[in-house]
C-alpha cells in the first residue's frame, strides 16, 4: 500500500486505458498473454472478447477451495502461544493446532455444509483477491501487479508456504468451468532497459513451479493437478513493456498518490 501503491500508480491507469480504447480486449489481450516469461509456457492463438474485468477498486474475490481448508484444519501444526487470541475463535484454533479430534470433526462439519463463510475459526484462508481478474469464453485470467517489491509473497497466516500466484490459481480452478486458467505477473522494469524483467522476478517465477513449492502449497491438490496448476502459470512481464507493445502512454502512471487519496 502507500503512496506508491501498485493498485493505483499501475494497475488502474493502464488497464482502464486498455478497457476505455477497445473494451472488448481483442486489440490488446491476445498480444497481453504472449508477454510474460521466466517459465515454460502455453502458445495463445487468439482470445474471444471480455466477458468481465476486475480491478482496483472492485478486485475480484475468490474463495479457497474448500479441499485446502478441510486440510488446513486436519494440518494445522502447533502454533506459539500467542498466536491465538482469548476469544472464542482463538481457542477454537489453538485446539485445532494441538490436534484435538473433536474440534477437527466439528470444523469439518461446518466446512460441510453449502455455504462457506469467511472470517469464522473453521476457515484458516480467506479470499483470494488478484489485482487484475479477466474472464473470456475460454480463459479466466488472474494476474498480480508489483511496483516496488522484490519478490511475490509466500505464505499466508497459516501455511508457511503458499505462494502468491499460486494462491490466485488454485482459486480460479474453483469457478473456471470449462475454462483455461491463466496467471502471471506485471512488476516494475529496472534502467536500463526497463521492458525486460528483472533478474529476481525471473528466479522468482521458477521458484513458483518447482516441485517443493507446489508440493508445499498444494497439499491439496494430486500430483497431476499440481501439473495442471503449473502450466496455468504463465510468467512475468513488467508495467514498461505492456505500456511500449500495447500502445499505452507512459504518462497514464501515477508516480505517486496524491495525499488527498493515500
Amino acid at each position: 500500500m502507500g503512496k506508491r501503491d501498485s493498485s493505483l500508480t499501475r494497475v488502474k491507469p493502464v488497464f482502464d486505458y486498455l478497457l476505455e480504447h477497445d473494451s472488448t480486449g481483442g486489440s490488446w489481450l491476445a498480444q497481453l498473454l504472449a508477454m510474460p516469461s521466466g517459465v515454460s509456457r502455453q502458445s495463445i492463438a487468439r482470445c474471444s472478447p471480455l466477458t468481465q474485468h476486475r480491478w482496483a477498486p472492485r478486485e475480484q474475490k475468490l474463495k479457497p477451495p474448500r479441499d485446502l481448508l478441510r486440510w488446513l484444519v486436519e494440518h494445522l501444526p502447533p502454533q506459539p502461544k500467542d498466536a491465538f487470541s482469548d476469544s472464542e475463535t482463538g481457542r477454537k484454533r489453538a485446539a485445532l493446532s494441538l490436534r484435538d479430534r473433536d474440534t477437527i470433526h466439528e470444523a469439518l462439519g461446518y466446512l460441510d455444509q453449502s455455504a462457506l463463510r469467511s472470517k469464522v475459526w473453521y476457515v484458516l484462508e480467506g479470499p483470494s483477491q488478484p489485482d487484475i481478474y479477466l474472464a473470456t469464453d475460454d480463459f479466466l485470467v488472474v494476474v498480480e501487479g508489483k511496483r516496488t517489491e522484490s519478490g511475490p509473497t509466500t505464505h499466508t497466516k497459516w501455511m508457511p508456504v503458499r505462494h502468491q500466484m499460486l494462491r490466485h490459481i488454485d482459486a480460479a480452478f474453483e469457478v473456471r468451468g470449462s475454462k483455461a486458467v491463466l496467471g502471471f505477473f506485471i512488476v516494475e522494469g529496472e534502467p536500463p532497459d526497463s521492458c525486460l524483467v528483472p533478474p529476481a522476478w525471473l528466479t522468482a517465477a521458477a521458484a513458483t513451479v518447482s516441485p517443493d513449492v507446489l508440493a508445499s502449497s498444494l497439499p491439496h491438490r494430486s500430483q497431476p493437478e499440481r501439473d495442471e496448476l503449473a502450466k496455468a502459470f504463465i510468467g512475468v512481464t513488467t508495467w514498461q513493456r505492456v505500456c511500449a507493445e500495447l500502445g499505452v502512454p507512459t504518462t497514464v502512471l501515477i508516480d505517486e498518490i496524491p495525499d488527498f487519496i493515500a
